[in-house]
């Protein structure tokens, strides 16, 4: 609540013009994405295209007089760009929150955007939180379930002090084309304002050009340089993989991607991609290979926690010291777990949508598992705040802490104890 009290004063400091009206022409957006320590990308579709101010200001809380604004002025999208626009905001500060507007002049008429939020890259120690939601899809008939889950994103960032970022482990869309995207960016409005959005390929995205186009990555490799990519963030990493491919060169190229990133001495390690490599899902199951193309370089690497999807239920899977998420609660319709649970299933459940909320700390990696609602194919029943399952993974000792970390560790240390012990009994003597 703090933070959005001191966004409120910043937002004084932004030059005054109209609200949004019917006839905006940002058809979408803005929202963020790749963000780093000193860089974020900011987006928005405009329609007609339009020249545009962005205008980005630092939050300084208890700010006696209105912070300096830095304002961007955008071109007008060139034709063949369906009125999208990219903005590279750099020269940031590391560990800093911002907001944003677009202020955009047709003529007489000058619109403002809401005011968005991100943060640049903490520093080592920081404190880290951020969600996790995959399939969010369609709905066919009935009230807006998107934006239910949306609001409730919103409403949690809003009331924890904002989210670092939200990872999406694919299956976006239904199909992806203008008429999926458009009512998904009207839904999921809100939650894009709180922070940098970052999503993995589902099947459903089946590659398209409107996916690149309408998000941005981290820096990464294959397709654009950011099919598959990699967040570093204060203590920890995470590296985003495609799961939609299928030729072997492809696969080989991320198998190589992965090990090499995940090689490094972060203190946590999670990945995130669409298909399962372990699951009870009735339908799909586990049987898409994964458990041997990744599971080996996840457990020589020490992955914490991976993030998947494609399976719309929840379930947390352990196995060799990596602990597996499913979590394609985002807003489709859930599906049923099997009677017989994969082996290392310690909590399932059915039947609900549902997010991640995930905090990290140099020390521990909490996880909670949110519920939205209770859904089936005809009903929707909100579930506000219960949890479905909340577990805690805590850091091992780093290495020279002093601290032993395994049982071999443990006996030399108490054999050394007790030989100083008897040294000491006998000069004593």
């Amino acid at each position: 609540m703090k933070l959005f009290l001191a966004l409120a004063l910043v937002s004084l400091a932004l030059s005054p013009v109209l609200g949004l009206g019917s006839g905006t022409p940002l058809a979408r957006g803005p929202y963020s994405g790749a963000p780093s320590a000193e860089s974020v990308v900011i987006s928005w579709v405009v329609v007609p295209p339009l020249p545009a101010q962005l205008e980005v200001a630092p939050v300084v809380p208890h700010a006696a007089r209105p912070v300096p604004v830095r304002t961007i002025a955008v071109p007008a999208p060139p034709e063949g760009t369906n009125g999208q626009v990219e903005v590279v905001v750099e020269g940031l500060d590391p560990a800093t929150e911002y907001v944003y507007r677009v202020v955009i002049e047709d003529g007489s008429e000058i619109t403002s955007s809401p005011i968005g939020h991100f943060r640049t890259a903490p520093l080592p120690g920081q404190p880290v939180t951020f969600a996790v939601l995959a399939d969010t899809q369609w709905q066919w008939e009935g009230g807006d379930r998107l934006a239910v889950i949306a609001g409730a994103i919103a409403y949690d960032a809003a009331r924890s002090g904002g989210f670092d970022f939200v990872l999406h482990a694919g299956d976006i869309v239904e199909t992806p084309n203008a008429y999926y995207w458009e009512p998904w960016f009207d839904a999921f409005a809100p939650m894009l304002l709180t922070a940098p959005f970052i999503p993995v390929l589902g099947n459903h995205e089946k590659n398209s050009v409107s996916y690149y186009k309408a998000f941005a990555h981290p820096p990464g490799a294959g397709q654009n340089g950011e099919r598959w990519w990699t967040l570093r963030w204060g203590d920890l990493l995470v590296v985003g993989l495609d799961t939609s491919v299928t030729r072997a060169d492809q696969i080989l190229e991320q198998q190589a991607y992965a090990r090499a990133e995940l090689a490094g001495p972060e203190r946590w390690k999670f990945v995130i991609f669409h298909h399962p490599v372990f699951s009870s899902d009735a339908y799909h199951g586990s049987g898409y290979g994964y458990d041997l193309i990744y599971h080996p370089i996840f457990v020589e690497a020490g992955v914490d926690l991976v993030f998947n999807g494609h399976a719309h239920n929840y379930e947390r899977i352990e196995r060799d010291g990596v602990t597996y998420l499913v979590l394609g609660g985002g807003g489709a319709v859930p599906r049923e777990l099997a009677p017989a649970r994969v082996e290392g299933s310690v909590a399932a459940v059915e039947g609900r949508n549902f997010y991640a909320r995930v905090a990290v700390t140099p020390a521990q990696v909490a996880v909670e598992i949110v519920s939205v609602a209770e859904a089936t194919e005809e009903s929707f029943h909100p579930t506000p705040g219960e949890l479905l399952d909340s577990f805690t993974l805590r850091a091992p000792p780093r290495p020279g802490s002093g601290v032993p970390s395994t049982p071999e560790a443990v006996i030399a240390a108490f054999s050394l104890f007790v030989a100083v012990v008897w040294a000491l009994l006998c000069l004593r003597r």
